[in-house]
């Protein structure tokens, strides 16, 4: 798989060969080999920070990956403490994020973890927001029509299917054939060198407008080999405190209001000195305020622009709104998990995600080598569906050695790093890709929301 990635993205496969992966399936109690697709992606992921370091300094380096580190980078939010103690969401309770029975005996997962999404299924079920309301409400509804219903509305919710059903589903059959990391050249633009710097990509500046898990893995990965990251974020959106700070790593955070005109034009200003803008906005959503990748492209001329969807970009779901569980359920991962008759999401929690963020940083870490190369504007695609799909095609552990014995604390803790931050003392999973020369490491500790100005910093990065 790891050949197959970097030659997907249009790098030499032979890049492999400085990665050294340990360890196999099963790590975690799923039938999926998630901790091997894991460390499969990140060390394509290492095989290009190694590859960037070349081109910069002609020196190489081994790269090594533990399947059993990889499936601990699966869960990093759990594994975070703030003094000690767990980070708790502002709403601990969700009854709208769940998977309810439907009348005519399927299941449907709903999904409002944000304010206007809970409220909006809230209105459409005519519901409390209490678990047997809302059960009792899906109950009154056929999986399919209640699908469609939410859809109409914009809001987020799927009927669950088996991996069978989905692949028959015209949305799964459309995004079967692409890539699960596209790579396209958008625009012209002469070759880039790397700019001078200690780590493989100091001096590269990232623009991150994303938002909960896969898109800001993205951009913290980045930051594990010195990338300038400055995250953007909507005074007005509602935050998730235990995921903003597991993403936060790296980064500088800063508040602006894209509807506001003046807040636009400081965004675009900041593109201009861009070298990477990943966003994962609702589709098209950030395209109609002007921040298409083709406007990008004409803007700055060179830029990798990143985009993380749910449901693909292509077929007759691309412009719908979606999440983590949804992609679980909708592809058929909750009935493997479970059973048709019981789905059940991944016991990680968010395993789409986190390899969806790491797919995207290999996309993007391939653009820039092409780029120093070939030039050009290139546009990195990839979707929480497309990954699920991906993860499927791997194969299933064998029963008979489920569950596994737990990860040895002792082993965890070789990964695990403390730092005083401006929100206290934080615990942490550190980067779990280990490099001989260029060792990674986040420079900044996460900070709240909007705690930076939205300017690019004066000094360079280390």
């Amino acid at each position: 798989m790891l050949e197959a990635l970097l030659e997907m993205v249009g790098v030499s496969p032979h890049l492999a060969e400085r990665v050294t992966i340990t360890g196999h399936d099963p790590v975690l109690d799923t039938p999926f080999r998630l901790a091997e697709t894991a460390a499969a992606v990140l060390g394509a992921a290492g095989a290009l920070f190694a590859e960037i370091w070349r081109l910069r300094s002609g020196r190489t380096q081994d790269v090594t990956i533990d399947v059993r580190a990889a499936s601990l980078a699966l869960e990093s939010v759990m594994l975070q403490r703030q003094w000690g103690y767990p980070i708790a969401l502002t709403e601990p309770d969700y009854p709208t994020v769940a998977i309810y029975p439907t009348r005519d005996g399927r299941f449907i997962m709903l999904n409002g973890g944000y304010p206007l999404l809970r409220d909006g299924l809230l209105d459409l079920l005519r519901s409390a927001d209490r678990a047997n309301a809302i059960g009792h409400a899906v109950a009154e509804w056929d999986a399919a029509a209640l699908e469609n219903a939410i859809a109409d509305r914009g809001l987020c919710g799927v009927m669950v299917r088996t991996e069978a059903e989905w692949k028959a589903h015209p949305q799964g059959s459309a995004i079967a054939e692409l890539p699960v990391v596209e790579l396209r050249r958008i625009g012209d633009a002469p070759p880039r060198p790397l700019p001078p710097g200690l780590r493989p990509l100091s001096g590269i500046r990232v623009l991150d407008l994303t938002h909960v898990v896969a898109g800001p893995t993205c951009a913290k990965s980045l930051a594990e080999q010195g990338a300038t990251v400055l995250h953007i974020y909507s005074p007005r959106r509602p935050q998730l405190p235990p995921f903003d700070m597991d993403t936060g790593h790296g980064k500088l955070t800063a508040f602006l209001d894209l509807a506001v005109p003046a807040d636009a034009a400081v965004l675009r200003g900041l593109a201009k000195d861009a070298d990477v803008f990943s966003q994962s906005y609702r589709p098209q959503a950030i395209a109609s305020l002007g921040f298409s990748p083709e406007a990008l492209a004409a803007l700055t001329p060179g830029i990798i622009v990143v985009s993380t969807s749910c449901y693909g970009q292509a077929g007759p779901w691309r412009y719908r709104p979606g999440f983590e569980q949804l992609a679980q359920c909708a592809t058929g991962m909750a009935t493997t998990q479970g059973t048709p008759d019981n789905p059940v999401l991944s016991p990680m929690a968010y395993p789409n995600d986190y390899i969806t963020g790491f797919l995207a940083a290999v996309g993007t870490l391939a653009a820039l080598v092409r780029r120093a190369s070939e030039g050009g504007s290139w546009h990195v695609q990839v979707s929480l569906c497309r990954t699920a799909m991906m993860i499927q095609e791997q194969g299933r552990v064998d029963p008979a050695l489920r569950p596994p014995p737990p990860i040895p604390a002792d082993f965890r803790a070789q990964y695990m790093q403390e730092c005083d931050s401006p929100i206290g003392r934080l615990s942490f999973l550190g980067p779990v890709i280990r490099m001989s020369g260029t060792p990674p490491r986040w420079d900044l500790p996460p900070a709240p929301l909007g705690a930076h100005p939205p300017r690019w910093p004066d000094m360079p990065a280390s």
